[in-house]
């Protein structure tokens, strides 16, 4: 009787322990949930928009996006000495003195990169996170990435140094506020930069860049004929962007450019020439048209 009076308080006293975990666990699954609320009072909405600036030194950019968040400072006094701070975040943990990450919902999963050029871009994350100022954005890598340098030939797109982690640097410039207080962010994924050649292989050291519709300019053209497979850049002193045209029609659209006076380089393969136009003008929140342009042999 003794043993089994003991064996009887011994699985009661395991029941409340489970009963507690099961508890403090709701608890706080309710407390992480109540965070992201749509509360317009306590919440601000992001949404945050992807899209690539090209390369034809490969056919497809295969990149395994697991997590997207961004770094929200709700303090209400700005300290803009605090800025390179800010730089020093440690990857391990979920806060620091500048700010906390907040986790957005994210369309997980491999992103051929190419396929965003040309102003098309994607939704990839959204969500609600504190209130307060967006200060970066951080992706977090898998390691399903790859690249092709024609229809027939992969490689394998390692991490340089193993470290999984993206940034971009958010500032008022480089936000789109909606009606509503919601925010837009628009990223661009450097290709062109962020594949570099280690040791006979390729490994992926994104850039980012983060940019305003409202705050930038665009540039739209058309381009002929498609056997000269140009590589277009815009670029003037402070800013350098790139597009590649579409096969079918010829066109191209170059955006996130900061207002001022651009040359726009279109790079041919041979018997094609190179070519440049200068003194192209672009102003922030418009679209500059540049007429149709054909390159000669």
């Amino acid at each position: 009787m003794k043993s089994y009076s003991i064996l009887k308080h011994y699985a009661a006293a395991i029941f409340l322990s489970v009963v507690a975990v099961v508890v403090i666990s709701f608890v706080s699954c309710q407390k992480n949930s109540s965070i992201k609320n749509e509360n317009p009072a306590v919440n601000q909405k992001v949404s945050l928009y992807l899209n690539d600036d090209p390369s034809y030194n490969f056919s497809k950019v295969l990149v395994d996006i697991r997590y997207v968040e961004v770094k929200v400072d709700t303090g209400s006094v700005v300290n803009p000495h605090h800025e390179n701070d800010e730089d020093r975040d440690d990857d391990h943990i979920s806060h620091d003195s500048y700010g906390q990450w907040d986790t957005l919902s994210v369309n997980a999963g491999i992103y051929d990169l190419l396929r965003l050029r040309n102003g098309v871009d994607t939704l990839l994350a959204s969500g609600y996170v504190w209130h307060g100022r967006l200060t970066k954005v951080r992706f977090t890598l898998g390691t399903n990435n790859a690249v092709w340098t024609d229809s027939t030939h992969s490689y394998p797109l390692f991490l340089c140094e193993n470290r999984p982690y993206v940034y971009a640097k958010l500032g008022a410039n480089t936000i789109d506020t909606l009606p509503g207080g919601q925010v837009q962010v628009h990223i661009d994924f450097d290709v062109t930069k962020s594949i570099k050649k280690e040791n006979g292989a390729y490994c992926l050291k994104g850039e980012l860049k983060a940019y305003s519709h409202n705050n930038t300019g665009k540039i739209e053209g058309k381009v002929f004929p498609k056997e000269a497979r140009p590589l277009i850049k815009a670029f003037n002193s402070t800013d350098t962007a790139y597009a590649t045209p579409f096969e079918d029609d010829g066109e191209y659209k170059i955006t996130g450019l900061k207002d001022g006076v651009y040359s726009i380089y279109y790079d041919a393969v041979s018997p094609y020439k190179d070519t440049t136009i200068t003194n192209v003008r672009v102003y922030r929140g418009s679209e500059t048209k540049i007429p149709v342009f054909t390159l000669r042999r």
